[in-house]
């Protein structure tokens, strides 16, 4: 029985000695198939977590919406007249008007008051002169842009105007005159054409800004 166990173990030394290298290299296979699998699980781990901490948003602050005609410093805007005259004209952006000059309906996105040619015209908004031009149609105007974005633009005025372009205006100041003729609305005989844009470029009606509405 002893020789047996002897030859038995003999055997399984020379095994193990011939195949040495064979059960080396299947043991380097598991080795690195195991590291492979370990890696790979975790990787995973990894990209799901980072997955989920992508898809979260942070709350986003609600803020209040602003208004173009909004002072900085929340003042109310309030215009004064730019001289004491008839209406002859009222806003309507949103009904045709008949124009008997150009023989046209249109819409009327402006405020127009009557005055003797000469009449001088004030600025009716502290600001800052943007550009003066003179056409055909409009006659001389001047644009003047208030510092909350909004712009007043003066039409049919004189080629004579009192301001240049890039200076300071305040409310009262006056900026030209009342030309002779109404030009693109010469059926209403001289006045003045008074449009007010806000910040995005649309019209308002001056009316709602006047200090007071006794025309």
């Amino acid at each position: 029985m002893e020789k047996q166990s002897k030859a038995k173990n003999q055997k399984f030394s020379n095994f193990i000695k011939k195949n040495l290298y064979l059960i080396l290299m299947i043991v380097c296979v598991i080795a690195i198939a195991t590291m492979v699998a370990v890696t790979y699980a975790l990787k995973q781990k990894g990209e799901v977590n980072a997955v989920n901490v992508a898809g979260k948003e942070e709350p986003q602050e609600q803020t209040e919406p602003t208004d173009p005609t909004e002072q900085t410093s929340a003042e109310e805007v309030l215009f004064s007249l730019p001289f004491e005259g008839e209406t002859v004209g009222v806003f309507a952006n949103d009904t045709l008007v008949y124009n008997a000059t150009l023989n046209q309906w249109a819409t009327h996105e402006a405020y127009d008051v009557a005055a003797e040619a000469g009449t001088e015209v004030k600025c009716v908004y502290d600001g800052k002169v943007e550009s003066i031009t003179t056409s055909v149609l409009r006659g001389t105007e001047v644009v003047v842009l208030h510092k909350n974005g909004m712009k007043t633009i003066y039409s049919l005025l004189g080629s004579d105007v009192n301001v240049a372009v890039g200076a300071e205006v305040k409310k009262g100041d006056v900026i030209g005159k009342i030309a002779e003729s109404g030009t693109f609305e010469r059926h209403k005989g001289p006045h003045l054409h008074l449009e007010v844009w806000n910040a995005d470029g649309e019209k308002l009606d001056p009316v709602q800004f006047f200090e007071s509405t006794d025309k």
